[in-house]
């Protein structure tokens, strides 16, 4: 095994997979914003497993270090716009929005780019993600939180039978936007 200080970043996503792994990984990368961005490159341009690996640890860093995150916007918004983006892409970008600020100028399209996942038949963590992204940009901009309470009261009588981590996430927040 290397050093710690020598890690290899990408060979190391290239080795058994764990969340042991995963912490290693992003504890080596911390703030440091060129490691972020070896891991970024990954990311946004390598192969469907370590692009899966790499989301993993991605949303560990945007967690710890949000700042981090800051220059990649745009990237992540065009990487949830191809094609053929994966569940695992989509889960992991809109994972790490949950954690961060987002800068004004983007804030547009990540609340459409997720109001529209809220109610559509991506995978539940996708949904589930979704929902925080809007409420954390409707806390900063009120004019949407009419229009996001009345969008999860729907998806909530959707899924009255269904997925317990939609109802949960669903009825936090409309408690909190029913209070404002």
């Amino acid at each position: 095994m290397p050093d710690f200080q020598e890690l290899d970043i990408e060979n190391e996503i290239n080795r058994e997979f764990s969340k042991e792994r995963v912490t290693k990984i992003a504890s080596y990368i911390g703030a440091d914003t060129e490691r972020f961005a070896i891991l970024m490159n990954i990311f946004l341009r390598g192969q469907y497993v370590n692009t899966q690996k790499a989301g993993w640890i991605l949303s560990e860093c945007a967690e710890n270090y949000p700042l981090l995150i800051i220059p990649y916007f745009r990237n992540l918004i065009q990487k949830l716009q191809e094609p053929f983006a994966t569940d695992s892409v989509k889960r992991n970008i809109v994972r790490v929005w949950q954690f961060v600020n987002i800068p004004d100028e983007y804030i547009d399209d990540i609340y459409d780019i997720c109001f529209g996942f809220i109610n559509s038949h991506e995978a539940i963590a996708i949904r589930v993600f979704s929902m925080t992204v809007c409420y954390n940009i409707a806390r900063k901009i009120p004019e949407l939180r009419h229009e996001l309470r009345l969008t999860i009261e729907d998806v909530l009588l959707k899924n009255q039978d269904g997925s317990a981590a939609i109802i949960s996430r669903g009825n936090k927040i409309l408690k909190d936007l029913k209070k404002k």
